[in-house]
């Protein structure tokens, strides 16, 4: 973490920053003769002193200034500035008035993601924080996913739910030693209510190098759990918390949001997907596309057959091996020359297929995806989601689902 902060302001940038920014950053933290800079010099002065005082161990910075710069460095990058700009555009925010460079430079370092980050953070930290949401929202590719009985079930996150969810979220990971902080951003995108839970991770001790002598600090970094709920589909999606809390997470929202306690506590909950479809079919299965034209093609490029027998004393299924292929042509046909038989006790356990998309351009997008039932199916989520989700439905991988719901959703 320290190492990262040392990346973050590298010689580099403390020589391109600008000084007045740097000056407001330090202003938050210290008042008058405290200040361990003199802002008041010009030129090198300033940066020499921003070089030396960054040179100085992580330990030796102000708290209050590493914990700015952990939340800066996060959006402080190329995907960060894509972010910043499109929650800006959204708000119609113009984040810089009039120019910050002469209007010949066509690369200005202001523009650079780190200084724009800083920029933002300092001068509109509204949109910084939607930002950093946004960044959460897109972040987990395995996000646990439940599903409720019963659809069309709205989320009515009004004050009053707002406040009892916080508290009880807070509870929930205070109880697992991350602290008490909880902080709740709601979003509605695309007809479906997203939900940002910033807190605090569990504490971590770092080694880190003070003068000629190694200290331990320890720390509690700031962490983003996302949450989207489509109430057309009861379906929820929880990311970016540990998985012994995604069920209660899951109760909670539940309970406060929805007002439907044990909506997602059933067995049908988190029993969503199924392989049985290809299984039937064996190694000739091929994805049915033609539904969407904006799909190139689709390329199951792993799979995981698993053999099973009955055991007699147990009186229950025994796995006995597993038998795994990865092709990135096509695996399930290596099953035609294998021990493989989905006749003769063999399972599909797992696959993963690759979705190509029509973009307009001569190199198709794509989408790696890896389904794994009952509940697992891990993607980067894109602007494909909803093909995605629809492909997967139309050839009979999700369970217990309406196709014209998937279809009239995804339009």
């Amino acid at each position: 973490m320290a190492g990262n902060l040392k990346k973050f302001v590298n010689p580099r940038f403390v020589k391109t920053i600008d000084p007045k920014l740097m000056r407001q950053l330090f202003e938050r933290h210290f008042t008058g003769e405290t200040a361990p800079i003199d802002f008041e010099n010009e030129g090198a002065d300033v940066r020499d002193a921003l070089a030396e005082y960054f040179g100085q161990p992580v330990n030796d910075w102000s708290e209050g200034l590493v914990a700015d710069l952990h939340r800066i460095a996060e959006l402080g990058t190329s995907h960060g500035l894509y972010t910043i700009l499109s929650a800006a555009r959204r708000q119609r925010i113009t984040l810089f008035e009039g120019t910050v460079e002469d209007k010949t430079d066509d690369a200005p370092t202001a523009h650079d993601p780190k200084h724009v980050a800083l920029h933002v953070y300092l001068h509109h930290h509204e949109l910084f924080e939607v930002a950093a949401d946004q960044m959460a929202l897109r972040a987990p590719t395995a996000m646990a996913e439940f599903r409720g009985p019963d659809r069309d079930v709205p989320a009515d996150f009004t004050e009053e739910a707002s406040a009892a969810f916080q508290i009880a979220a807070a509870a929930l990971f205070t109880q697992d030693l991350q602290g008490g902080y909880c902080r709740l951003a709601p979003y509605d995108e695309d007809e479906e209510f997203n939900l940002v839970l910033s807190h605090g991770a569990p504490v971590k001790t770092t080694p880190v190098v003070s003068g000629d002598r190694e200290e331990i600090i320890t720390v509690r970094a700031v962490k983003y759990a996302a949450l989207r709920y489509d109430a057309t589909e009861g379906r929820l999606l929880i990311g970016g918390v540990l998985k012994s809390q995604q069920a209660e997470l899951a109760e909670l929202f539940a309970a406060h949001v929805l007002g439907r306690p044990g909506f997602f506590a059933g067995d049908h909950a988190r029993d969503l997907y199924s392989l049985d479809a290809i299984t039937e079919v064996g190694p000739d299965f091929a994805f049915t596309h033609f539904h969407d034209d904006t799909i190139h093609s689709v390329t199951i490029v792993s799979a995981v057959a698993d053999l099973f027998d009955w055991d007699d004393e147990a009186q229950a299924s025994r796995h006995l091996r597993s038998w795994v292929t990865k092709d990135s042509n096509g695996a399930l046909r290596n099953f035609t020359a294998s021990e493989v038989d989905f006749r003769q006790g063999w399972r599909l356990g797992e696959i993963t297929f690759r979705v190509f998309f029509n973009v307009g351009k001569k190199k198709p997008a794509q989408s790696t995806v890896r389904l794994k039932p009952p509940g697992t199916l891990a993607f980067r989520r894109t602007r494909f989601e909803k093909s995605i989700h629809t492909l997967i439905a139309r050839n009979g991988l999700e369970k217990d689902h309406d196709f014209d719901l998937v279809v009239e959703a995804a339009e």
